[in-house]
């Protein structure tokens, strides 16, 4: 009896449909992470141009305070964006092996 997962053209389908899946959900979990790493990014500078200058910097307090909402309400999302990547990722690994 022949065993259908183990067959080639099965595997080559399989890693198919898993790109195929990726490529949909990534249109989704790309942005997310982007903008979240964005954020990240002006909540450092602007933190350093407000340690630099000190009081002078007012509208890097702002540009800080904004980014650090982002930040803490698109946590949950960039978690679970990095989370369906990592998935993609090692379901590739076990299908390609």
């Amino acid at each position: 009896m022949m065993e259908i997962e183990k067959n080639d053209a099965w595997q080559r389908h399989q890693l198919a449909m898993v790109e195929r899946m990726q490529r949909d959900l990534a249109r989704l979990t790309h942005p997310v992470i982007r903008a979240v790493g964005l954020c990240g990014v002006a909540y450092l500078a602007s933190w350093v141009l407000v340690m630099v200058l000190g009081a002078a910097a007012g509208a890097m307090v702002v540009v800080a305070a904004v980014s650090a909402a982002v930040l803490v309400l698109g946590a949950p999302a960039f978690v679970l964006a990095v989370g369906v990547e990592r998935f993609f990722r090692a379901r590739f690994a076990r299908i390609s092996r």
